[in-house]
């Protein structure tokens, strides 16, 4: 299937059908950069670096890498995160040839660990993808080591058609700091809404922008974890009962819980990228992508 993408100019809608995506991974160069101490005052990145060799220490951080399709002529964009306590965040980008299409939001939580390898059991790993479509099953990752991973999903069909995906993301530094103005996309595929916004964080980590989408009021604090080497936030996002807002209808006010994690940017002009996952109990939620 061809997707709506998360762009200002594009209005988001479902194409038609397409074939089977063939997909041949590219993984991307790392990242270099150096420590810094995870507060939320300097920007400094860190590299996804470890000196131990257990397996959070391992498999802890922000991974990202592209992958080519339809003949190579679309390029799509993958970004995961692993927490040191081994829950698994991703957002795939898929690009067709419409210009436009919905991240899925990938979130599942790691199992049989060892240093190289983990899977995440079925039906742990969940897939919310455009148009309320929310799917389960579990995924095996494999080779891990401070410089990428390799992940093979299970019993996951994208509505693309692309049947149990695999990715080999590379590692990325990460940054410590939220603070400022982050211009991007906001994006649920439940109400196929895709917003085009400006987060305001202050140095606390509380968004100061007043701020809403498909009228739903939002209420986000970013809050940095405690450690070094690969720092990233746990993302907090409260939505306001309002009428209109599927997410929050008139008489239920709801929370949705997640990570944001900062990397280098691929706009112009830009240094960094926010990445936002937040989802409910059952993985369906939204996504952010903003730059600085």
């Amino acid at each position: 299937m061809k997707f709506p993408w998360m762009a200002a100019q594009h209005a988001p809608a479902l194409a038609g059908a397409m074939g089977a995506l063939v997909c041949a991974v590219a993984v991307l160069a790392s990242c270099g950069g150096q420590g810094s101490s995870n507060t939320n005052t300097t920007s400094t990145p860190s590299s996804n670096t470890q000196t131990t060799s257990s397996p959070s220490s391992t498999l802890a951080g922000g991974y990202q890498g592209t992958v080519s399709s339809d003949g190579n002529a679309y390029t799509s964009d993958f970004v995961s995160f692993v927490t040191p306590g081994l829950a698994w965040y991703a957002l795939y980008y898929l690009r067709s040839s419409d210009a436009s299409i919905y991240p899925v939001i990938f979130k599942g939580q790691l199992s049989s660990v060892s240093a190289s390898s983990a899977s995440i059991s079925s039906p742990g790993l969940t897939a919310f993808q455009f148009g309320n479509r929310l799917g389960t099953g579990g995924a095996t990752l494999s080779n891990a080591s401070v410089s990428g991973y390799q992940i093979a999903l299970s019993g996951i069909t994208l509505t693309n058609n692309q049947v149990n995906p695999s990715f080999a993301p590379s590692a990325m530094a990460t940054y410590t700091t939220s603070t400022g103005s982050w211009a991007g996309t906001l994006t649920d595929n439940l109400s196929t809404a895709s917003t085009d916004l400006t987060l305001t964080f202050n140095s606390s980590g509380t968004l100061t922008s007043d701020s809403s989408y498909a009228n739903c009021p939002l209420a986000l604090t970013l809050t940095p974890e405690s450690q070094t080497s690969n720092p990233y936030f746990s993302a907090t996002l409260a939505i306001a009962a309002h009428t209109g807002c599927l997410r929050a209808p008139a008489s239920t006010a709801i929370t949705l819980t997640g990570i944001g994690f900062i990397h280098a940017s691929t706009v112009s002009g830009k240094t960094k990228r926010l990445e936002l996952v937040l989802t409910d109990s059952t993985g369906s939620g939204i996504s952010f992508r903003g730059d600085q």
